[in-house]
């Protein structure tokens, strides 16, 4: 087995893959499938290559195919190494075919600064797109290979990768599933509207919210139970729905995400961990009951203007127990059945309770709230701090019960990943 580098800039291997002759392809048998990095991945590694920084190898099988018409050899690639940045990220980007998430942060290139969160590859200036464009990976060609020797090459290089609860989750999803969630996660809501941090966005905290409002839109319609929503939960939950998430079941959550991404242009500071997996199942509710996109926008940023400390109460420690979630479900409902003036009766619950569907003391302090200067909105100050901070970092390891033994560490990796831990831009493996 030998190796050499190879010259080659992003365009021209991006022509090699597009080419009818396939001087590029990907389909080695031990690959794992393409897609598996999330948007907030796929931008970091655009801001890295803007940035000049450190990004690594490219690795590729070469592959003597033939002579030409003047003997000279010709040469084809696999892609061993670097599937998910050349073949899942950075052609489709140059294509248009993706947007750069809304947490990317600004890039400095050659003392000026540049916004290119919300941007599509021709949205950029054009400086940045010669870049990205003509940017020159460190590309290894492997030649005199036996298959072997590459796929033992192949383990090596992605052995001991540090992943997060979330992306662990995504191979107990499987790769249908995990490709169908991953399309969800593409759209508007998942990528510029909700309030995340880059650092929660590395963790692959929008899977998380997704996962948790999948898993109580499971306790709504077919009652299951769940002592808490916390990630070893949601990742025994994702292995359990592995290849029972029916037909049915995808229509819906893709009916309600695509009516989340109607209704939520641009970031919302209300839309925090704490508050998304509640807002999703109130959107299911907001659908059966045919309320327009613009109008539970409304409802989400009234809500957000009001004071509710029922919910608030359940917003702190504890935050992703069942009891406390319930609780801001039942909150939410309740202000929004008032808010549109249904009968309560008549509309169908969050979930099963005995209790009455009322609140004992004063249900809200509402204020009159313009659509479009709404607090709730991105250049507008939020509601009160523990209504829009989740705690879910701070709950105690013992939320997590006696199924979820086996990872009961993934919680406390998170608050590793606050203080630093496990955030690289590449950590996931390819």
């Amino acid at each position: 087995m030998n190796r050499s580098s190879l010259p080659v800039s992003v365009n021209t291997m991006k022509k090699w893959y597009e080419s009818d002759d396939k001087v590029l392809q990907c389909t080695l048998p031990f690959q794992r499938h393409s897609g598996m990095w999330s948007p907030i991945l796929k931008s970091n590694l655009v801001w890295s290559m803007l940035a000049d920084s450190y990004i690594p190898p490219i690795v590729l099988l070469k592959d003597k195919r033939g002579e030409d018409s003047k003997g000279k050899d010709i040469f084809g690639y696999q892609v061993l190494e670097g599937q998910q940045r050349l073949i899942t990220t950075l052609i489709p980007f140059l294509n248009d075919e993706w947007t750069l998430h809304g947490s990317v942060e600004p890039v400095e290139v050659d003392g000026f600064t540049y916004d290119i969160a919300g941007k599509k590859y021709s949205e950029l200036e054009e400086e940045l797109q010669d870049i990205i464009k003509n940017y020159r990976f460190t590309v290894q060609a492997i030649e005199n290979y036996t298959m072997e020797e590459a796929e033992k090459l192949y383990f090596n290089i992605n052995s001991g990768v540090a992943l997060s609860a979330m992306q662990k989750g995504k191979a107990k999803l499987g790769n249908e599933l995990m490709e169908f969630v991953n399309t969800l996660l593409s759209g508007n809501f998942f990528t510029q509207a909700i309030n995340i941090t880059e650092k929660q966005a590395l963790k692959e905290d929008d899977l998380l919210m997704l996962m948790q409002g999948m898993a109580l839109l499971d306790q709504r319609h077919e009652q299951r139970e769940f002592k808490n929503i916390s990630a070893a939960s949601m990742l025994s939950y994702a292995e359990s729905i592995r290849n029972s998430y029916n037909e049915e079941k995808q229509q819906m959550i893709m009916e309600i995400v695509d009516y989340l991404d109607s209704s939520f242009e641009n970031k919302n500071k209300f839309l925090r961990k704490n508050n998304v997996p509640i807002v999703i199942v109130m959107s299911k509710i907001a659908l059966e009951n045919n309320v327009k996109p613009e109008l539970f926008k409304a409802f989400i940023n009234d809500f957000a203007n009001a004071l509710y400390p029922a919910y608030e109460d359940a917003s702190g420690s504890g935050n992703i127990k069942i009891v406390n979630v319930n609780q801001r479900l039942k909150v939410m409902f309740i202000a929004m059945c008032n808010y549109f003036g249904w009968n309560i009766d008549g509309v169908g619950k969050p979930f099963e309770s005995e209790d009455a569907w009322s609140l004992d003391t004063e249900d809200s302090e509402n204020s009159e709230v313009d659509d479009d200067t709404a607090s709730a909105d991105e250049d507008s100050p939020a509601m009160g701090s523990s209504m829009n901070e989740p705690t879910e970092d701070a709950v105690e390891v013992e939320t997590v019960n006696s199924e979820n033994m086996d990872i009961e560490g993934d919680d406390t990796e998170e608050v590793a990943d606050e203080a630093g831990e496990n955030t690289g831009i590449f950590a996931e493996s390819e």
